[in-house]
């Protein structure tokens, strides 16, 4: 049996071979003249729907008590009462020192929003320098989460995680035992509750 060779291709002529492939692969895969087709694909990215949050106090209505101190001159005996003043009209006169006017309702917090700080603050209205000195308390309700210390006075943060929760905000007017206070006229604004975005 003779073995034929065949004439292998030149250096040459394999390059021109596998120019002429390139050509052919870029002529199918798309030219200029926008006669080759052109491939593409979509995928949809799936997305939820976006809601805005909310930022809301509600408060119950307010009841007012006046704390007064009796002193028996005969026992020595001191006597404390408290008289309800809610839905009463708003002036009172004659108040001693010590006396205290409480003023109490609950604020039930509105917080959604991711990230969302909020600050809750109590003014209780009355000018600096008066003859009544305020005070006041936020007490969380059983089981509420307490809320931080705010950045002012009667100030605290609250945050997504306060939301639904409630707090019950006790204002005490006390009347100064300072001489000076003696006859003063006092004319508090209105008791107000806040809830600002930070």
């Amino acid at each position: 049996m003779t073995r034929t060779d065949r004439p292998r291709p030149s250096t040459a002529g394999r390059t021109l071979a596998a120019a002429a492939a390139s050509l052919l692969a870029l002529t199918l895969l798309g030219n200029g003249l926008g006669t080759a087709a052109r491939w593409s694909d979509v995928a949809p990215l799936e997305t939820q729907a976006v809601s805005t949050g909310a930022l809301d106090v509600a408060l119950e209505p307010a009841r007012a008590t006046l704390h007064h101190a009796d002193f028996d001159p005969v026992t020595g005996a001191v006597r404390r009462e408290a008289t309800d003043l809610t839905g009463a009209a708003a002036t009172l006169s004659a108040l001693a020192a010590g006396d205290a006017v409480v003023v109490t309702s609950r604020a039930t917090l509105d917080v959604e929003g991711t990230n969302l700080t909020a600050t809750l603050t109590v003014d209780p209205g009355v000018p600096a320098g008066s003859a009544v000195v305020p005070r006041v308390e936020l007490v969380p309700a059983s089981g509420v989460l307490p809320a931080s210390p705010g950045p002012g006075p009667s100030s605290w943060t609250v945050t997504a995680a306060h939301d639904g929760a409630a707090y019950d905000v006790t204002v005490t007017y006390e009347v100064s035992p300072d001489p000076s206070a003696q006859g003063a006229a006092v004319d508090p604004g209105s008791l107000t509750v806040a809830l600002t975005q930070n």
